[in-house]
């Protein structure tokens, strides 16, 4: 038996929500340091730890112990940023035209309608993560999360962590040392965040990098012989972060690993874009904690009222919510994908960046 165009949008929504999978083929970029976690509530409580070295003063038996006063983190309630994306699969081509046929009961119809939805709703979600990837980028390099509306996140990184080296010292002149930055930040890392990983991770630009190498400080280690100071070799690019490992170098006491990261996205506008800023560069210790926390997203619930059993409005614990919901009034059907994700670096004092150009 026929059925009419309405009914046909619902049955045709509910089943491509159903087919609905997780595919993320937007390059991972700084995800591994942020690993997702959900939350019941539409605002994330945030525990920002710093790290302490305050000294232990022996007192004599049988007196009153030292106050300690534990001030050394900072607690605060943040509501994410929202994200919501709408395809109208009526509007579609392949829809009207079926529609005008009267073919919508049609299988290959349907096929195509189906493709062409899904692909509409991946790429909504590729937009929302590219989103996440840039709160990643900008907390390593700023400390603060830009919102568009509402206010700007902003985790109080040290002064001291955000350092620019000054342009007499920039990596784009050949006789600047920059080992001697490095250092400094393995420093910082080491004493105020009080870093115990053995290996730091330094992410930059490749034309910083080939700064770095171009100073005659880092091509007289690398001419070392006996001393394995140094560790350059071949490119190795990851298809699925999007960075590049290019070797290691040895500090002090730790050893760096030196990526670079070139990965574009399009604004707002329509222009290109870097997720790292040229002449940024970032270090992250292999113990530095963070999160991606996704709130809780508002959506329709069964509730029973007085006997009476009907959608209310309620909240969903998901880092991505899709539904599908129409309009007779305007005869329109949408599929609405939404998120709520903000980037948290609990370990704040384990971020140090460098401006070096």
């Amino acid at each position: 038996m026929a059925i009419s165009i309405l009914e046909h949008r619902a049955a045709f929504t509910s089943k491509v929500v159903g087919e609905f999978k997780e595919v993320i083929p937007v390059r991972a970029g700084f995800t591994d340091l942020f690993p997702s976690e959900t939350t019941p509530s539409y605002y994330v409580d945030i525990m920002v730890k710093r790290g302490s070295k305050n000294i232990a003063v022996d007192v004599k038996r049988f007196t009153d112990g030292d106050k300690t006063k534990f001030s050394i983190s900072q607690e605060k309630k943040f509501l994410p940023p929202h994200y919501k994306l709408d395809y109208d699969y009526t509007r579609s081509d392949i829809y009207l035209s079926s529609a005008a046929l009267g073919v919508t009961n049609s299988a290959s119809a349907n096929k195509a309608m189906a493709i062409k939805a899904l692909e509409a709703v991946v790429e909504n979600k590729d937009s929302i993560i590219i989103a996440i990837r840039k709160q990643q980028a900008d907390v390593l390099q700023t400390g603060v999360v830009s919102i568009k509306n509402g206010d700007n996140i902003d985790y109080k990184r040290r002064s001291a962590s955000m350092v620019d080296i000054g342009a007499g010292n920039y990596w784009t002149t050949t006789t600047n040392r920059p080992k001697d930055d490095i250092q400094a930040g393995l420093k910082f890392l080491r004493n105020t965040g009080r870093s115990s990983g053995g290996t730091v991770n330094m992410f930059m630009r490749g034309e910083d990098y080939l700064s770095m190498m171009e100073t005659d400080q880092m091509k007289e280690i690398a001419n070392f012989r006996r001393i394995e100071n140094i560790e350059i070799g071949m490119p190795q690019f990851s298809e699925l972060s999007g960075m590049t490992f290019q070797g290691r170098v040895a500090g002090v006491d730790r050893v760096v690993n030196v990526y670079t990261y070139d990965e574009t996205y399009d604004d707002e506008n329509g222009d290109e874009q870097y997720f790292l800023t040229l002449g940024n560069v970032v270090m992250i210790p292999s113990d530095f904690k963070g999160k991606t926390i996704f709130g809780a997203l508002p959506a329709e619930v069964m509730s029973t009222v007085a006997g009476v059993t009907e959608m209310v409005p309620g909240i969903v614990e998901a880092d991505f919510l899709l539904r599908g919901y129409s309009d007779r009034r305007t005869l329109s059907s949408t599929l609405e994908l939404t998120s709520s994700p903000l980037v948290v670096p609990f370990t704040i004092d384990k971020i140090y960046t460098m401006k070096i150009s």
